[in-house]
């Protein structure tokens, strides 16, 4: 049986309204896709899969741990995460050529289908997890793992010295606004 199979939901079988699912996420999960960020974590992944007659509402909750370096000091971080992503399944001929901002939240399969996998959905929702900005010790509560001598030693590497002020920009300091 191929590994991502267990996220596959045989949605035909289903009854109207609300299934649970339950995912639990590690680093066996990641190493399926390849050039993963995330190598490490320990997620709990619960679905709430609400079928209708011609769509389906998916609303995922995220909570657990990612495994990830410090940007500054390069120290190993448990880094939390708690996330909820909603997403629409529409039964239709979509086609990629008909690219939509829009619908960015609504995925399309063909009339034909009888599972749908919720794999590649719960590895974007991990990875849309991390934050853009940088990942730092001073992001987690509690005790910070900072790695001390690192952060001193680029402390020591900061430019100290000012650049001497230009003569030139001296008289744009005389100008007054009301």
């Amino acid at each position: 049986m191929h590994p991502l199979r267990q996220y596959e939901i045989p949605f035909v079988g289903l009854k109207h309204g609300v299934t649970n699912f339950n995912y639990h996420i590690d680093d066996r999960f990641f190493g399926l896709f390849t050039g993963s960020l995330v190598e490490q974590a320990d997620i709990n992944v619960i679905l709430k899969f609400d079928k209708h007659t011609s769509f389906f509402n998916l609303h995922f909750q995220l909570d657990g741990k990612i495994h990830l370096p410090c940007d500054r000091c390069g120290s190993e971080l448990d880094y939390p995460v708690e996330n909820e992503y909603s997403i629409v399944v529409k039964f239709d001929e979509h086609h990629e050529d008909e690219h939509d901002d829009s619908l960015a939240d609504v995925v399309y399969i063909g009339r034909h289908e009888t599972h749908f996998s919720v794999a590649q959905l719960i590895y974007e929702f991990v990875n849309l997890s991390i934050p853009i900005n940088h990942v730092t010790c001073d992001n987690l509560t509690g005790k910070k793992p900072c790695n001390q001598k690192v952060l001193e030693e680029l402390n020591n590497l900061a430019v100290k010295h000012h650049m001497p002020a230009n003569p030139r920009w001296n008289d744009l300091t005389k100008i007054k606004f009301n």
